[in-house]
């Protein structure tokens, strides 16, 4: 059998995971990571690297996803306070740019660089926001349309996310435009079933059952 990668410890692949991350904070846009500054900034060989994720791809994507989870259970602390359906739906959108303006970097190595939020087409996931438009419109989640008027909800927020991070916007500017949104989603309701929300629900509910189970996991550090 055998032996584990020289360097290697029960810390390792955390060790990694945390080195990536800063790193990923840390670099320009553009700019790609190494195996020798991760390995340099983790204290381990590229061998423990091989061990734990196979390539540098790999790390970066774990790395990647375990932020995105820690973001989503910071949404979902928030959120979780309001009760009422309509209401929730404004927190949704204020929890979201409160976050992003409050951690910037992370939020655009997150949202706004290629390749973070898994293979192409499987799109973002936002099962609390969809959980609180099904309540508002009395639809399943698994609604491809409920998907669709999701999916625009999130798109609006994540462009309000980028531009007041790149200039500031006045806080009238970010509430009217958020009511606006809300109020179009509510009046309006979802759109007729849409192939292509079909399609990416079905892609994401496949990787969900190949995910492999999940590692010990630690707060990243934003």
């Amino acid at each position: 059998m055998a032996g584990r990668p020289p360097g290697d410890s029960a810390d390792g692949r955390l060790r990694l995971l945390d080195a990536c991350w800063a790193l990923l904070l840390e670099n320009e846009p553009g700019e790609r990571l190494t195996i020798a500054a991760v390995c340099d900034r983790a204290k381990c060989t590229p061998p423990t690297l091989y061990h734990h994720f196979g390539d540098l791809a790999n790390l970066e994507l774990a790395a990647s996803a375990r932020a995105f989870g820690q973001w989503a259970q910071d949404i979902k602390a928030e959120i979780s306070k309001v009760k009422d359906p309509r209401e929730r739906l404004h927190r949704h959108g204020r929890a979201y740019l409160e976050w992003a303006y409050e951690h910037p970097d992370a939020y655009m190595v997150l949202f706004a660089r290629a390749g973070k939020l898994g293979p192409d087409g499987h799109g973002p996931k936002f099962p609390d926001l969809l959980e609180t438009l099904a309540a508002i419109h009395d639809r399943d989640q698994d609604d491809p349309g409920l998907f669709a008027m999701g999916f625009a909800f999130w798109s609006a927020v994540h462009g309000l996310a980028c531009l007041g991070i790149a200039s500031p916007l006045p806080e009238e500017t970010l509430v009217s435009t958020l009511e606006y949104f809300e109020a179009s989603l509510i009046e309006f309701g979802p759109p007729e079933a849409q192939d292509w929300a079909s399609d990416m629900i079905a892609k994401q509910k496949a990787a969900a059952e190949a995910e492999e189970p999940r590692q010990r996991r630690s707060r990243p550090r934003f």
